[in-house]
């Protein structure tokens, strides 16, 4: 007799990674979200980071719209929501005093790191 975690095509916690956390969305590789974070966030002018409230708003709300572009439910699921509150505060606590981070290479892959963490976390 197999359990759950030995049944061929049930979803473990152990397989979560931060490239297939989404997939359960139908987002089968999380670069998609990160690049078209980062693109929302060029085109909102946002070019580089400034660890202020402001960016960190502007980074929620560009992934939460990266998100809704990438799958095909209507909104945004409690769990993902919550995950991305809890990446936000993680994500700007490391980089509070870091001003001279890059966006594009340490804080847009450490907020979705943690993203991705929670989610496969929360999910379950």
């Amino acid at each position: 007799m197999t359990g759950p975690d030995e049944t061929y095509g049930e979803r473990r916690s152990d397989d979560c990674t931060t490239t297939g956390s989404f997939s359960d969305h139908g987002i089968g590789d999380g670069v998609d979200l990160v690049t078209r974070t980062y693109y929302r966030l060029q085109a909102a002018e946002r070019h580089e980071f400034d660890p202020t409230e402001r960016f960190f708003d502007q980074l929620e709300s560009a992934f939460i719209w990266a998100y809704l572009g990438s799958v095909d439910e209507p909104g945004v699921p409690t769990h993902v929501e919550l995950a991305i509150e809890d990446a936000r505060a993680h994500t700007q606590t490391e980089f509070d005093d870091r001003s001279d981070a890059d966006l594009r290479t340490e804080v847009l892959p450490a907020f979705y790191r943690r993203v991705a963490e929670f989610h496969c976390i929360y999910r379950e």
